[in-house]
């Protein structure tokens, strides 16, 4: 409905690759076996809850009889909330056959090989707008690589979609996510959490809108902007917002049309 009110319509569609979370620390596990079944865990870990259930499942004992420490943490962004399972596990099964601390620390080629990333992302889009720049009306589709498991894609495509229409009111929207499972390792949580995902393939289309009326992309991307007390797609209304000020703020400090002139200057 909302494309018969578009005066234009275009099509589009974006690919963002994935990203190494490169914490200073690989993942790392040191398991010491105790009195009555009970083990204690050393791990560098963003959920010691994950690492405690896991471990109890594995060694088949109640999951008071597990002890999780986290000393501290050496970067994480996400890649130590819940892959820390895939080493600590192990580490833990090894303890307990042998009934003597094991400790392991995965060398940096190996944690990037198995432990997971950012997702890649595929976007495709329609969107409708008037001949002013103000957009009326969205389709977008996102698919992700979730890997060989599911593991945190489900949550992060949630995220995706909350973020599909970045800081711009858009009347009409639908907005689908596909997990797309594949042979590689199982891709995870990474600071942004699926969000920065749905926000820069929005962040295409505006573009695209503004290159297809050969007007300033910053003039088309402001009419869009959210205001006081208007709803987003999933019926949250927006009080005490910034944006607009926001915005203004940025151009200002930023002397962007100053520096705009001068490259259009330098162009001719």
């Amino acid at each position: 409905m909302g494309f018969k009110q578009a005066d234009r319509v275009v099509e589009g569609e974006m690919h963002i690759g994935g990203q190494e979370h490169f914490y200073l620390e690989t993942h790392v596990t040191l398991a010491v076996p105790k009195e009555d079944g009970e083990m204690e865990l050393f791990v560098s870990s963003q959920s010691p809850n994950d690492s405690q259930s896991h471990v109890a499942k594995v060694l088949g004992v109640p999951a008071n009889r597990v002890l999780v420490r986290v000393k501290r943490l050496g970067g994480g962004f996400g890649g130590k909330e819940s892959r820390s399972t895939v080493l600590s596990t192990v580490v833990a099964v090894a303890a307990n056959k042998l009934k003597r601390p094991v400790r392991c620390m995965l060398d940096r080629d190996e944690d990037m090989l198995i432990t997971g990333g950012r997702h890649p992302f595929f976007g495709k889009y329609k969107v409708g707008f008037l001949n002013s720049g103000k957009v009326v009306a969205l389709d977008v589709s996102y698919y992700s690589n979730a890997g060989n498991s599911q593991d945190l894609s489900l949550s992060i495509m949630e995220r995706a979609l909350f973020h599909m229409e970045n800081s711009y009111r858009i009347p009409n929207v639908r907005g689908r996510g596909f997990l797309c499972r594949t042979n590689l390792p199982s891709n995870t949580a990474f600071r942004g959490f699926g969000g920065p995902q749905g926000m820069m393939i929005a962040e295409s289309w505006i573009t695209d809108v503004a290159q297809s009326l050969g007007r300033p992309a910053e003039e088309v991307r402001r009419i869009n902007l959210y205001m006081e007390g208007e709803k987003t797609p999933y019926n949250q209304i927006l009080h005490g917002l910034t944006l607009d000020r926001c915005w203004n703020e940025c151009l200002s400090q930023s002397r962007y049309e100053e520096k705009r002139a001068a490259a259009d200057f330098f162009n001719k």
